[in-house]
């Protein structure tokens, strides 16, 4: 899959919107606020609906600079963050049902406004849902306090449900840069920083929670406006989500899809799936291997099953094949992998 450049990207305008909404809370005047990012100013004859990375980046950038000393950069953005600032896509998702519901939209089309990360739904658990957001661009500096941005703002779900406890229970690889406190009153729990990767945990009882802006009518419509646009950008990868779920479920089950499975349960011939998932830089043999390795890795943070029994549970014909397939994909082997997710607990 060829590395995406920033001036490729795309992100709705309403990102610049967070920043403004920041500095007016400071007194800071936004005069001249969007031409420091490279954007024509908000009353421009015709409007921009999106912008790229640099001027996202430059965006995030301005947003810190305005950030006060004694609080994480990060938190105080995302007070001005509300769902709705991903534009159609965080509308269309506060019209789910449940909140299970709306992270499905979230997985789904994600990519439609921040495609500077991956997310990936790890198979299911026994608590609940486990996500794993990865970075597809470093940015630098600032890629702590947007990972932070992009995992908390799914937070921001909670003022739409009745839920009395943390709506997610985050994790970042990198270390806490200020007082642990501050996050901690903002997810509703301490974020577990140093962690093996970035993700979260959505727990089973909230997945249930019932939306109080829930909307069958507006979420169809909403649906057939993301699906329209979907196809017309590179960024956008809904058919990878959806064979990715596939996938998951065949193999919590014992019982992997083949090519023509997959393609009869998606309405498409198997030749038509591979060029779809060509189309959005993905492989079916690609996505496979991430399932299993993400199942063993899940198996072995766990530490209940041998070597040989995580390699069969993942799908694969034994643990030699299982070894070879999880070092090229980790770098370590399955027994320094499980010591190593052991250690971060």
């Amino acid at each position: 899959m060829t590395q995406p450049t920033l001036s490729s990207l795309r992100f709705p305008i309403q990102y610049a919107e967070v920043t403004e909404s920041l500095m007016r809370a400071r007194g800071v005047s936004t005069t001249g606020a969007r031409e420091h990012c490279g954007l024509p100013p908000a009353d421009a004859s015709e409007p921009t609906l999106w912008m790229d990375g640099h001027q996202l980046l430059r965006g995030i950038d301005l947003a810190v600079q305005h950030c006060l000393p004694g609080e994480p950069a990060s938190l105080q953005i995302l007070r001005h963050f509300p769902l709705t600032a991903h534009g159609t896509l965080g509308v269309f998702a506060i019209t789910a049902a449940t909140v299970g519901e709306a992270l499905d939209i979230a997985l789904q089309y994600h990519a439609l406004v921040m495609p500077l990360f991956d997310f990936r739904r790890l198979p299911d658990h026994a608590d609940g849902v486990q996500v794993r957001v990865e970075p597809v661009i470093d940015v630098g500096p600032l890629q702590s306090v947007l990972t932070e941005l992009v995992i908390g703002v799914l937070r921001n779900v909670a003022p739409y449900t009745q839920v009395q406890h943390p709506v997610l229970h985050a994790e970042f690889a990198h270390a806490c840069a200020g007082p642990l406190q501050p996050y901690a009153d903002f997810f509703g729990v301490a974020p577990r920083f140093n962690a093996p990767w970035n993700g979260f945990t959505v727990l089973r009882d909230v997945l249930a929670a019932p939306l109080i802006t829930g909307n069958r009518a507006t979420r169809s419509h909403l649906e057939k406006v993301l699906l329209a646009d979907a196809p017309h950008h590179d960024q956008a990868r809904p058919l990878t989500q959806r064979v990715r779920q596939l996938l998951q479920g065949g193999l919590r089950k014992g019982m992997l899809p083949t090519a023509e499975a997959l393609a009869h349960e998606l309405a498409m011939s198997a030749r038509t799936l591979s060029r779809r998932l060509q189309d959005e830089g993905q492989s079916l043999s690609r996505l496979l291997e991430q399932v299993r390795i993400e199942r063993a890795e899940q198996l072995l943070r766990e530490g209940r099953l041998s070597v040989q029994d995580v390699a069969v549970q993942s799908g694969f014909a034994d643990a030699s094949s299982f070894g070879r397939a999880f070092k090229r994909a980790t770098g370590l082997t399955p027994a320094e992998q499980r010591d190593r997710l052991r250690a971060g607990r």
